[in-house]
C-alpha cells in the first residue's frame, strides 16, 4: 500500500548530492527542520556545538562563499555558501572567518561605519573545497545558546530539509505519540456527540504501536490533529516529524511532509500547525487537514486535503508518523459514523437505597445499549462519575438504578449508546429543589471562533429549570439561533456563520416558561472578510482593531473586550484597561493594527507606549506611534492577545563590564570588551540606534547579542599604554537611557 511514496522517497535521497557534515562536534541536533516557531518554521538545522564556541565549520561541498550577513537580530554572523551543485549553503550564528575573508568583512564595516553588513562576493573571491575550514562556530545574532544553524537552499532561495538533500545522521528511534484531535468543520459535524473539537489520548502497546482509546462516534466533515514529535539517540530534544501519512480503510488519505519551505510562507506556520491548541496552551498539535481558505504551502500533499467525510459505518483510521530515515509510528483506530440521536428521561421510583430512570430513544427504534451517568453540582462544577448499580432492558429503553446517595442535591447528565454504536446528545436530570429562579439568576455569555465557525455559550450560574434559546439582534433583523444543553448549566450553540453577525448589534439569551425572560448582552462585533479591511471598536470606544485586506484567510468575528482579571504588571505602570483582542484562538495571516486612546492627563507622557500579554514571556513591548493631537497609540500585532497602555520609566542597567572602571590590564591580555546590560520591561531594539561605545573619542564597530544582552568588542591589536576612556550609551524601547563612562589603564 505504500509502495509508491517510499519509494519517491527513497528516491530523493538517492538523488540528492552526498555532503559532509559541516561541523566536527558531533551530529546532534537542538532543532531540525520546520519546526514550529512563534512567528514561523525553523527552516535549517540547528547543530550542537557542545555548548561552546569557535569550533571549526566546514564546506560541505566544493563551492565559493557568494554573500556575507551581520547583523543584531538575525543570524548575527553568516554566510552564503554556493555550492557547484547550484544549491547554497547557510551557516549562521558564526563567530569569526578565516583571516583573509574576516579582513574583508572588517573592511566593508569600515567602508560602512556599521556592523550591519549585507554584501556579494564574486564566484572567484573565495573559493573553497568541500571539508575546508570556512568558518567557526559561535553564539551571534538572535541565537539561545553556542550552536551552528545549518540550510540547505535549493536555487530559488528556497530552504529545504538537509537531512533529505544531502546531510546523512543516524537514527533509529521512531517518533513519540500522545495525542489525536478531531475538530468539527461545519455545524453537521459532531464528535461523540458534542460539536466542540475534541481531543483524546492516545495508548501504546506492547509492540510499540498506539491505538485510539475507544471506538470515536463521528458525523459530518472533520479535521485530524496529531501532538507527536520525533526522537534521536543521545539526545533530550524533541524535533519535528518528516512525513506524516493517514490511511482510511487502508487507503492513502492525505499526506503531510516537511520538505521544502520559504521564508515568505513563515506566516503560514499558525496554518499548519493546530493553532487553537497551542493557544489554549494543550500542545504542539500538527494539523492533518487543510481547509479551502487556508494558504497554500507544500507541506500538504496537492490533490487532497485531509478532511474526513465519511460514509455511514464503521471505518479503520490508521497514521504513519516518519523520521527521514523512515523510523515510523502507527497509530490504529475505528471511527462510526452516525449523527448523534436524542433521547428522553423519565425518574421512575426512589427507594431509601437508589434512584431509577429510564432512559428512551425520542424518535429512532435502534435499543440502547449502555449508560453513562455524572453528577455536578447545583452551580454546574463536575462531580463525579457515578455508580451504575443495575441496568434492564425495557423495549428500545434502558432502566438503570444510581445510588440516591449520589444523586442528593446534585444535577445528573446522562449520556447513551445504541446497539449500532452511535452516541446521543447528553441529557441532564436536575431535582426540582435545587434548581435556581430563572428570572432572577445570573447568566453568562462566552464565544469561540473555530474552523467550524461561531461558538456562543450561555450559562446560569445555576441550573435552571427553563427553556433556553439565543437570538441575534439587528436594527432591522433578529434571528432565533437554537441551544444544545451540554452540561446541567452549560447550553452552546451549532457552530454559526460569521457572516450570520453582519449587522447584529445584541445578543439575547431567553429562559422561559410561564414567563419570558429576555437577558441581553450589547457590545460590537465586526464580521472581518478576506480581501477587505475593517475596523473593530471596544465597547468603551478606547481600544480598536484595524485589519489589512490580508489579515484573516476566511470570515472571522471580531471582537474586544474590556477584561477584570489579568497578568499583573510588575516593572511598569499600567495606565489603561487591558482589552483582549477576539477570537485569540484564531490565526492571522498578517498582523493587525491596534489602537488605544489615552486621557489628557497623559499627553505628555513620554515613556507611555502598547504592550501586549505573551503566555510565555509576560508583557512584550510593541513598537509604539504616539499622535498626541489625537491622544492614541498605535502599533502591530501578528496574534490577537491582550493589550494594554503601560508607562516604562526604568532605566536600563549595566550587569558587568569588562574593562572596569578605574581598572588597571596588561597590553598583551586586554583583547575584548564586553558589557552585560538588561532592561526590566521594554528591553532594547537591536539596533546600533540603540547604543553607543565610544573609545578615546573614537566610534567603535560593536557586536550585540540580543538573548544574552551582551554588547562586545574585539580589539585589533593591543591598546597603547596609558589611560583610556570608554563611553558607553544605552537606550531601551520605552526611550529611558543611561550613560556610562570607564577610565581604565593599559600597562
Amino acid at each position: 500500500m505504500r509502495l509508491v511514496p517510499t519509494l519517491t522517497l527513497i528516491l530523493s535521497v538517492v538523488l540528492a548530492q552526498d555532503y559532509t557534515w559541516p561541523t566536527n562536534t558531533g551530529k546532534h541536533l537542538s532543532s531540525n527542520f520546520g519546526e514550529f516557531r512563534t512567528t514561523g518554521y525553523h527552516l535549517g538545522l540547528d547543530i550542537k556545538t557542545k555548548g561552546t564556541t569557535g569550533h571549526p565549520v566546514y564546506a560541505v561541498g566544493d563551492g565559493f562563499i557568494s554573500r556575507i550577513v551581520t547583523n543584531f537580530s538575525g543570524f548575527g554572523r553568516a554566510i552564503y555558501f554556493t555550492l557547484d551543485d547550484g544549491q547554497t549553503a547557510v551557516y549562521a550564528h558564526l563567530s569569526k572567518f578565516p583571516p583573509r575573508l574576516e579582513d574583508r568583512l572588517k573592511a566593508e564595516q569600515k567602508a560602512q561605519q556599521s556592523y550591519f553588513t549585507n554584501f556579494y562576493l564574486s564566484s572567484g573571491e573565495f573559493r573553497f573545497a568541500k571539508g575546508d575550514v570556512i568558518a567557526y562556530s559561535g553564539n551571534t545574532g538572535f541565537s539561545f545558546g553556542p550552536h551552528l544553524h545549518f540550510e540547505i537552499r535549493n536555487e530559488h532561495g528556497q530552504p529545504l530539509n538537509p537531512l533529505v538533500h544531502g546531510l546523512n545522521q543516524a537514527d533509529r528511534l521512531a517518533p513519540v505519540v500522545e495525542e489525536l484531535a478531531f475538530t468539527p468543520l461545519t455545524k453537521e459535524s459532531w464528535v461523540n456527540g458534542n460539536q466542540l473539537p475534541q481531543n483524546f489520548p492516545l495508548f501504546r502497546d506492547k509492540k510499540g504501536e498506539y491505538h485510539f482509546p475507544d471506538t470515536i462516534n463521528i458525523s459530518g466533515k472533520l479535521g485530524l490533529s496529531i501532538k507527536a514529535f520525533d526522537k534521536r539517540q543521545g539526545a533530550n530534544n524533541i524535533y519535528q516529524p518528516h512525513r506524516i501519512e493517514i490511511y482510511i480503510d487502508e487507503k492513502l488519505h492525505h499526506t503531510l511532509q516537511f520538505d521544502r519551505l520559504d521564508y515568505n510562507w513563515l506566516p503560514t506556520v499558525n496554518f499548519i500547525r493546530d493553532y487553537r491548541n497551542a493557544r489554549l496552551n494543550l500542545g504542539n498539535f500538527i494539523k492533518l487537514y487543510k481547509n479551502d481558505s487556508d494558504p497554500i504551502v507544500p507541506i500538504h500533499a496537492d490533490s487532497t486535503n485531509g478532511i474526513l467525510n465519511l460514509t455511514p459505518g464503521y471505518h479503520t483510521v490508521k497514521i504513519l508518523v516518519m523520521d527521514v530515515l523512515e523510523n515510523t509510528r502507527v497509530i490504529h483506530g475505528t471511527v462510526f459514523n452516525m449523527a448523534p440521536f436524542e433521547v428522553i428521561i423519565e425518574k421512575i421510583r426512589e427507594s431509601n437505597e437508589e434512584t431509577t430512570f429510564l432512559i428512551q430513544p425520542k424518535s429512532i427504534t435502534i435499543p440502547i445499549q449502555s449508560v453513562v451517568a455524572y453528577s455536578f453540582t447545583p452551580y454546574g462544577f463536575a462531580d463525579e462519575k457515578l455508580t451504575i448499580l443495575s441496568s434492564e432492558q425495557v423495549e428500545t429503553g434502558l432502566l438503570i438504578a444510581i445510588p440516591k446517595k449520589q444523586t442528593k442535591r446534585k444535577a445528573i447528565q446522562f449520556i447513551a449508546q445504541n446497539k449500532l454504536g452511535t452516541r446521543s446528545l447528553p441529557i441532564h436530570w436536575i431535582n426540582k429543589n435545587n434548581v435556581g429562579d430563572y428570572l432572577s439568576v445570573n447568566v453568562d455569555l462566552d464565544i469561540s471562533h473555530t474552523d467550524a465557525g461561531v461558538y456562543i455559550q450561555i450559562q446560569p450560574k445555576q441550573a435552571v429549570n427553563a427553556n433556553i434559546s439565543l437570538r441575534l439582534k439587528g436594527e432591522y433583523q433578529y434571528k432565533t439561533i437554537p441551544l444544545n444543553q451540554i452540561q446541567p448549566s452549560v447550553y452552546l450553540t451549532a457552530p454559526i456563520p460569521p457572516g450570520w453577525f453582519e449587522n447584529v448589534d445584541q445578543i439575547e439569551a431567553i429562559l422561559k416558561r410561564s414567563i419570558e425572560r429576555q437577558v441581553r448582552f450589547e457590545f460590537p462585533y465586526t464580521v472581518a472578510m478576506p480581501g477587505t479591511s475593517v475596523t473593530v471598536v471596544s465597547k468603551d470606544g478606547f481600544c480598536s482593531i484595524r485589519t489589512k485586506k490580508s489579515s484573516v484567510t476566511s470570515p472571522t468575528l471580531m471582537w474586544i473586550e474590556a477584561v477584570h482579571k489579568y497578568a499583573p504588571v510588575t516593572k511598569g505602570t499600567l495606565l489603561s484597561r487591558v482589552y483582549q483582542l477576539q477570537p485569540f484562538e484564531r490565526p492571522l495571516m498578517k498582523p493587525v493594527s491596534v489602537g488605544l486612546r489615552y486621557p489628557i492627563k497623559l499627553k505628555d507622557r513620554e515613556n507611555i507606549h502598547l504592550y501586549y500579554y505573551d503566555q510565555k514571556e509576560g508583557w512584550q513591548f510593541v513598537l509604539t506611534e504616539n499622535n498626541s493631537e489625537r491622544r492614541v497609540l498605535t502599533g502591530e500585532v501578528k496574534h490577537l492577545d491582550a493589550i494594554a497602555i503601560i508607562e516604562d520609566k526604568i532605566s536600563p542597567t549595566i550587569q558587568s563590564m569588562h574593562p572596569g572602571d578605574h581598572g588597571k590590564y596588561p597590553s598583551l591580555e586586554l583583547n575584548k570588551f564586553e558589557f552585560k546590560i538588561d532592561d526590566a520591561l521594554s528591553g532594547f531594539e537591536p539596533a546600533e540606534s540603540s547604543f553607543d561605545l565610544i573609545l578615546d573619542q573614537k566610534p567603535l564597530i560593536y557586536a550585540y547579542q540580543p538573548k544574552s544582552k551582551i554588547i562586545s568588542y574585539q580589539l585589533d591589536r593591543p591598546l597603547a599604554l596609558g589611560t583610556h576612556t570608554l563611553q558607553l550609551s544605552i537606550r531601551d524601547r520605552a526611550g529611558n537611557k543611561i550613560n556610562k563612562k570607564i577610565e581604565f589603564i593599559v600597562y
